[in-house]
């Protein structure tokens, strides 16, 4: 897939890289690829050297690493082809050697020279061999692992050993190499896999919603998603107190193999949902995996439930827990200046109090950066109430105007989004509509930003984060990437 702004020459040079054709050398240099997808990422796999800028370490074993597409600091792996028969890194004037011509024996970069171990054939296949034993082929390894990435981008970068192996068909993939230009990908970001539900997970989805049971049977269909982040790039510090009760708990999830050129990142809070009386963030694990996978800082939460919780007490443990990230999230890379909460169903509900009714929280209760709400139910309508509801708001009807958060709003300056599912239930959508419009017109005619996902129900939102569905956490990525960086240029004034 060639970049929409990559220039004539550019396509010129790909139509003969893609060829696997021997080059003369060219000022740029140019990556030496897998030619064929060895996993599910399309970005490929390239010739790289151990180490990144100033780290690098031109002593170690070469090692195939995702091809850096749209980063700059990519010099790391670029080479040419010097005919007759030598592959040259062109930022530091050393040649592609095997340790020795055997198989098993690893690769390294040395000193351009006429020696035996520098002389290799490229063949019309793509196989790179050395000249005087065309029976051996370089190989990536079976086995891979996650590599130093840059933040926003997903899936993390991953790395791979090559070494000397006997060409071998069956393993072709691992075996086979083209050229490729630094210009034939765009950097790819989050969003990269596409915001698409898979067809099957689709009609799924809308199978179990038509037959009453997508409260149980909607999540066990994600439980062979893939995912695009992998559990061991991430750490994950536990039960974190936020305050005095055994459910002012938090976790804080964050990456070991992000980089950025910003020393604090911006924090994602998740509050689950649970119709105010159950959930725990054990389900929710996920979300808060998913945004620590991109570089930024995870934090998964829950709070008090009813009926022992009475409205506004989750509006406040949003609140508290808010106020102990600010105090404590920068020692693991966050930004306390840069926090969003993110709360799904009955928690979308207590962020919504939290967020445009300040004069119900408790005093000093901090600010954030913005807010975004996941199905959420917002008014307080007396027909039918679920017992949830009552359990939490109270049996005593004539309160609940001056509970609902519609017909309340007090504040909107602090930036919101709202995500709706296609298959949420008429009341809920009503619900978001009216405090939206409530929204829009006392922000002075300005509409918060709303989503609609569409082949979700109410309870798919939640366990689509992290997989190839990205329709909510390319939004959330969004509205947080925009926030942020108007926070940045507000600062920077």
């Amino acid at each position: 897939m060639m970049s929409n702004r990559v220039s004539f020459r550019s396509i010129v040079m790909y139509a003969l890289l893609s060829l696997s054709l021997p080059i003369t050398a060219f000022a740029e240099g140019v990556f030496l690829r897998t030619a064929q997808p060895v996993d599910d990422d399309f970005r490929g796999y390239c010739i790289d050297v151990a180490g990144y800028g100033e780290n690098i370490n031109l002593d170690a074993a070469l090692r195939v690493h995702t091809c850096k597409y749209g980063v700059e600091g990519n010099e790391d792996m670029l080479f040419e082809w010097i005919a007759p028969d030598r592959v040259r890194m062109s930022e530091y004037d050393v040649c592609i050697a095997a340790n020795e011509i055997s198989e098993g024996e690893e690769l390294f970069v040395q000193s351009c020279s006429g020696v035996e171990e520098q002389s290799w054939v490229l063949t019309p296949e793509g196989m790179l061999t050395p000249t005087s034993r065309p029976d051996l082929c370089l190989t990536l390894a079976d086995e891979r692992r996650p590599a130093g990435a840059p933040a926003w981008l997903s899936p993390v970068y991953h790395a791979r050993e090559i070494s000397l192996e006997s060409c071998d068909k069956s393993i072709q993939a691992r075996q086979q190499l083209r050229w490729a230009i630094k210009t034939e990908q765009e950097l790819s970001y989050a969003n990269q896999v596409g915001d698409d539900m898979p067809p099957n997970l689709a009609a799924a989805i809308k199978r179990v919603t038509e037959e009453g049971v997508a409260s149980s049977a909607t999540s066990p269909l994600y439980a062979n998603q893939a995912r695009v982040y992998e559990l061991e790039e991430l750490e994950v510090v536990e039960n974190l107190a936020y305050g005095p009760h055994e459910r002012h708990v938090l976790d804080v999830h964050t990456d070991r193999f992000r980089r950025s050129d910003v020393p604090l990142m911006p924090v994602v809070m998740y509050f689950h949902g649970g119709g105010f009386v159950r959930g725990n963030r054990s389900a929710s694990r996920n979300v808060s995996d998913y945004f620590a996978s991109l570089g930024l800082v995870g934090v998964n939460a829950t709070y008090r439930l009813a009926p022992e919780a009475k409205w506004p007490d989750g509006a406040n443990d949003i609140g508290a827990a808010v106020a102990w990230v600010k105090d404590n999230i920068s020692e693991y890379g966050g930004d306390p200046n840069q926090i969003f909460v993110v709360g799904k169903s009955a928690a979308a509900a207590h962020a919504a109090t939290y967020v445009f009714r300040p004069a119900v929280l408790e005093p000093g209760t901090p600010t954030v950066a913005g807010v975004i709400m996941v199905s959420g139910t917002y008014g307080a309508n007396t027909t039918n109430p679920s017992e949830g509801r009552i359990a939490y708001f109270g049996d005593d009807f004539s309160r609940w105007p001056e509970i609902s958060t519609i017909g309340n709003v007090e504040r909107v300056d602090i930036p919101v989004m709202f995500s709706i599912s296609e298959f949420d239930n008429p009341g809920t959508q009503t619900s978001l509509i009216n405090l939206m419009s409530e929204v829009t017109e006392k922000h002075n005619g300005r509409m918060p930003r709303v989503v609609q996902l569409i082949g979700h129900n109410h309870y798919s939102p939640n366990p689509s984060i992290g997989t190839q569905d990205t329709q909510l956490s390319s939004a959330i990525l969004e509205f947080v990437r925009s926030a942020a960086a108007a926070h940045q240029r507000m600062t920077a004034r």
